[in-house]
């Protein structure tokens, strides 16, 4: 048996249109970190938007709890979540407005934390 924990990368890429492609991400990732693994969350083209504080509220998915409770949930139980420079700057995220948990992660960052994770797009 390996003692190696699984690592994930769940990029984000969509918002209010549709927040189905919001939740499944998030339910993916706080499963992962219910099963032990290191979890990651980028955001990124819309999805950078819940970086935002209070950005999830109102999020009501169609087959999912509401994403501000699914967030939370990643959040509290230690899930890490980069935010892409380029497309927070355009959605309007600031180092002042942007959820505690939320650091900018740009292209080599994120190249670098994919190689030694499973990688998962919505």
């Amino acid at each position: 048996m390996s003692n190696q924990t699984n690592k994930y990368l769940f990029t984000v890429t969509h918002y209010e249109r549709d927040p189905d492609r919001v939740a499944t991400p998030l339910v993916l990732a706080n499963n992962a970190l219910a099963a032990g693994g290191d979890v990651l969350l980028w955001l990124t083209v819309e999805g950078a938007n819940l970086s935002k504080r209070g950005s999830a509220t109102g999020l009501i998915p169609k087959s999912f709890p509401p994403v501000e409770d699914l967030l939370r949930s990643f959040t509290e139980n230690g899930g890490r979540i980069g935010v892409c420079p380029p497309c927070g700057k355009t959605h309007g995220v600031t180092d002042e407005n942007m959820v505690p948990s939320a650091e900018w992660m740009g292209a080599q960052a994120v190249l670098d934390a994919a190689q030694e994770r499973q990688t998962f797009s919505f």
